[in-house]
């Protein structure tokens, strides 16, 4: 009885003693985080620039001119700033639509926002919006809303894309108002789809950043590449394959590095092919908003 008396005893001696240690550990003030809460990010594009769809993801946030992090939003994550703060936030996307390749997407503006921040509180940005960057050059445009679409099928193509204003396949985005979308359809014994750009491009081969941004809704594999001429051929480079999907989809695709690779191309037409296999009865693709985008 002694021996389990002095061992109660013993555990709680520690017991007061580590809860004294702990009360008297109290959370430096400066460690206390203030929060900041984004619900969206929304693009306004201007006529010129096509149509205001996007697939902004994240929020890349610098506060006071320190890199806090990329959130996915909506999103609300600690920061350890308070009082009056620049926010400054640079829209991102997933560059190829891969989730591993995030980006802040260089076409797009910062935003740039003060706000008073408290410790223990959530400051709420809500939605926000961006615009293009007034240095980006716009090489093509094209939402087939006009019936001389820029889009030419080549010898190979046994399939030709057409405009449809069938409401159940066109492409639309709130606020917006869309009549077209391109759309290739391969029944019977069509079997090979390949159009290209009906106009060439003098595109920056320097590292420069050059994409190429579309609206999609497919049911079998689309390849989109590159024609590049030089003075003596003209060479035929894919880029990226987009997967199957069963709605629209918005993509980004980094058309840099193989603009940049092709030195002896002194200009540039953009492909898209498809081929339908023998288990598909009928392959179906849908375009829109196609964008070629460079500084």
């Amino acid at each position: 009885m002694r021996f389990d008396y002095l061992t109660n005893l013993f555990y709680c001696c520690t017991l007061i003693v580590l809860l004294s240690l702990f009360a008297s550990c109290e959370t430096s003030e400066e460690d206390i985080p203030s929060y900041v809460s984004i619900d969206s990010i929304s693009l306004a594009s201007e006529l010129k620039e096509g149509s205001s769809s996007h697939k902004i993801t994240d929020a890349w946030v610098y506060i006071n001119k320190k890199l806090v992090g990329a959130f996915e939003m909506p999103s609300k994550f600690p920061v350890l700033d308070d009082g009056s703060s620049t926010i400054i936030i640079q829209p991102g996307v997933k560059m190829n639509g891969v989730a591993s390749t995030r980006i802040p997407y260089p076409f797009f503006n910062q935003i740039t926002l003060n706000a008073n921040l408290t410790k223990e509180q959530i400051t709420s940005l809500g939605n926000l919006k961006t615009t293009y960057n007034s240095n980006t050059v716009f090489s093509w445009v094209e939402d087939f809303e006009n019936s001389s679409f820029s889009l030419d099928s080549t010898s190979r193509s046994n399939v030709k894309p057409v405009r449809t204003n069938d409401e159940t396949k066109v492409f639309k985005y709130p606020g917006e108002i869309s009549h077209y979308s391109a759309l290739v359809e391969f029944t019977g014994e069509s079997t090979v789809f390949e159009c290209v750009s009906h106009s060439s491009f003098e595109l920056p081969q320097d590292g420069t950043e050059v994409f190429l941004e579309l609206n999609y809704k497919t049911n079998t594999p689309l390849t989109i590449g590159v024609f590049g001429r030089t003075a003596t051929q003209t060479i035929q480079e894919p880029v990226f394959v987009l997967n199957a999907n069963s709605t629209w989809n918005k993509i980004y695709i980094n058309l840099t590095p193989t603009v940049t690779n092709m030195s002896s191309s002194y200009d540039f037409r953009i492909y898209f092919s498809a081929m339908k296999s023998d288990e598909t009865d009928k392959a179906e693709i849908l375009l829109d908003n196609i964008k070629l985008l460079h500084f």
